[in-house]
């Protein structure tokens, strides 16, 4: 198999123009990429690469004249042909200005997907804070946090930073309200934007599901192509309790959000429905906010009398844990009883100090069961010993022959 070839970096290029060899070179560049088959320039960096102490100390500066040190910068973007890295001199660095439409940075940088990027190159200047990109940064910070605070008094105080962000296009701040973002991290205390304390009652937001599917497994027989309808009712929205203020929010401002976590449950179902022509979808039901799940007995008896099957979340559950415990309950049992013959044939002191079976012994059966087998053990190996031996007719035939 022919080896892979690299694009030597302009470095490298600059660096063999002058003389300099792979066991002859300056500090600053090292030679990434061997492990113990010799150093080579053939690698995946392009030849040498510079030093990262030292290149992030190095000078740099933008296409408007900006000055920024190393470590401000990108190195390793691969774009349109080009490796915009420190060895060609192509190292980016994000616009202080965050200008998108600036004409002097590299033509490809100009509708890249990051667009606020531009080039910078090597200079021997020496690095001054003034005209720097780092104090263009901090200008536009402040910048930032006086527009989020004029934002805030146009609003009254009612913001939150949690909904809130910055427009990097527009250059203005915006705020989008989303009370499932605050039942995520559990809000509580004083909410700015309600203007109130949130209620210290905890709930959760509850709703039904009902889909409706085509089943596959009737296919070829009388009843292919039936649809079968079921709605489960009861189902949480968050996985803990949360302040009712925050659940009443969600029912008026989030049943887009519970209806695109049902999509993204069910896209599997929904992709192969859509693929392959079979019916499949699913609906929202009855949103609410309340402390305890409340069931409506009558619509779920008018939903079965429709040929609707009914589940609620919360019995399901139950059955899961169940099933769960009692699985659980079973490999216990086989666990001792596979524990307890171990010590029935080879005896409590055959266990190594510290082992699992021994911790496990001294955790499941205590003391008093322990005894017990050792008893056990005792008395069997007794009985074996009393046993009387039988001499077989084959024996003694066998013991006459050896005798002649």
């Amino acid at each position: 198999m022919e080896k892979q070839k690299f694009k030597q970096n302009l470095l490298t290029q600059g660096l063999l123009a002058v003389g300099y060899t792979v066991d002859d070179h300056p500090d600053y560049v090292v030679i990434k990429g061997y492990y113990g088959g010799g150093k080579s320039l053939d690698n995946y960096h392009g030849g040498f690469s510079f030093e990262r102490k030292w290149i992030r100390e190095q000078t740099f500066r933008t296409p408007c004249g900006l000055l920024c040190k190393g470590r401000q910068c990108h190195s390793g973007l691969g774009y349109r042909g080009i490796e915009w890295i420190f060895e060609n001199d192509m190292a980016t660095v994000a616009c202080p200005y965050e200008k998108t439409d600036c004409k002097l940075k590299h033509e490809y940088l100009q509708n890249a997907p990051i667009r606020s990027w531009c080039e910078v190159h090597m200079t021997a200047e020496e690095y001054r804070y003034e005209g720097s990109v780092e104090e263009l940064e901090k200008l536009h910070e402040k910048e930032i946090r006086k527009k989020e605070e004029e934002f805030s008094r146009q609003r009254g105080g009612r913001v939150c930073r949690e909904h809130m962000d910055f427009d990097r296009n527009t250059q203005e701040w915006r705020m989008h309200y989303d009370p499932y973002r605050c039942g995520q991290i559990r809000c509580g205390g004083m909410c700015p934007i309600l203007g109130h304390e949130l209620d210290k009652k905890k709930g959760n937001v509850f709703y039904g599901l009902k889909i409706r599917r085509q089943r596959t497994d009737l296919d070829g027989t009388l009843f292919e192509g039936q649809v079968d309808t079921s709605i489960t009712r009861g189902r949480k929205l968050f996985s803990h309790p949360v302040s009712m203020d925050i659940c009443r929010a969600c029912v008026k401002l989030c049943r887009d959000k519970i209806e695109w976590k049902v999509r993204m449950e069910y896209s599997s179902e929904l992709f192969r429905a859509e693929r392959y022509g079979k019916e499949f979808s699913i609906e929202v039901l009855d949103i609410r906010a309340e402390r305890r799940e409340s069931r409506d007995l009558m619509q779920d008896l008018e939903d079965i009398r429709s040929g609707i099957r009914v589940v609620h979340a919360s019995d399901m559950e139950k059955l899961k844990a169940k099933a769960k415990k009692q699985r659980r309950e079973k490999t216990h049992e086989a666990a001792v009883k596979r524990l307890e013959k171990k010590l029935l044939k080879e005896g409590y002191g055959s266990l190594k100090e510290f082992s699992l079976d021994k911790r496990h012994a001294d955790r499941w059966l205590g003391e008093e069961r322990i005894a017990q087998l050792e008893q056990q053990r005792n008395e069997m190996e007794k009985e074996r010993r009393e046993q009387p031996f039988q001499i077989s007719l084959s024996d003694l035939e066998g013991e006459e022959a050896a005798g002649a």
